[in-house]
């Protein structure tokens, strides 16, 4: 009896323990992030002409940020880099995209373009030293703005923005990313309206 109430015990429980060990094993689902805003589209039947041209040269990223994994610094010291949490495509190419869409948006005036199309009103280079979540419950954003005009002067911008996320989890955090990018767009673009 003690022999074929081994097998018995053998024929259910190693199939049923291949089976969890299976789906304990199991790669999750990555999840991909875009960050958003929430300005409203030109709705424009005129061709606007314009001599004011800004060129968005580079964004450049911080080299600990510039991975397809969302950034989140867990203590003073300590970052890390979410392996299942990604952005849809790279963070300088979000950033300047958002950049280029807003500031048309917020500067009607101005031709606005990550291409060089003509001699330039502004030149814009953007420098990110931060963009990532933080243990104390926030979004960091930080880094300097390089603005130079048409007759080479040069003004440096810096900037730091903490917003506080309202939930927990990357959806709440990549939300206040956008949030806070889109606020420091909007002070940069009150600042060299004319």
């Amino acid at each position: 009896m003690n022999k074929i109430y081994r097998k018995l015990l053998i024929a259910i429980f190693i199939p049923l323990l291949a089976i969890l060990v299976g789906c304990s094993t199991s790669t999750p689902n990555k999840s991909y992030f875009q960050l958003t805003g929430d300005l409203p589209n030109p709705v424009s039947q005129k061709v606007n002409i314009t001599n004011h041209f800004i060129w968005i040269e580079s964004v450049d990223i911080a080299s600990f940020l510039n991975k397809l994994g969302i950034v989140l610094q867990t203590d003073n010291i300590t970052y890390e880099t979410a392996t299942q949490n990604l952005w849809a495509s790279t963070l300088s190419q979000q950033l300047q995209e958002r950049l280029s869409q807003d500031l048309t948006i917020l500067l009607p005036n101005y031709l606005v373009s990550s291409q060089s199309i003509t001699t330039p009103a502004l030149t814009i280079k953007l420098f990110i030293d931060g963009f990532h979540g933080s243990y104390t419950g926030d979004a960091i954003i930080k880094g300097r703005w390089v603005i130079t005009d048409n007759k080479n002067n040069i003004e440096t911008k810096p900037f730091e923005r903490h917003v506080p996320l309202e939930s927990n989890g990357y959806s709440a955090l990549v939300k206040a990313l956008s949030k806070g990018w889109q606020d420091e767009e909007l002070d940069f673009a009150s600042s060299i309206k004319h």
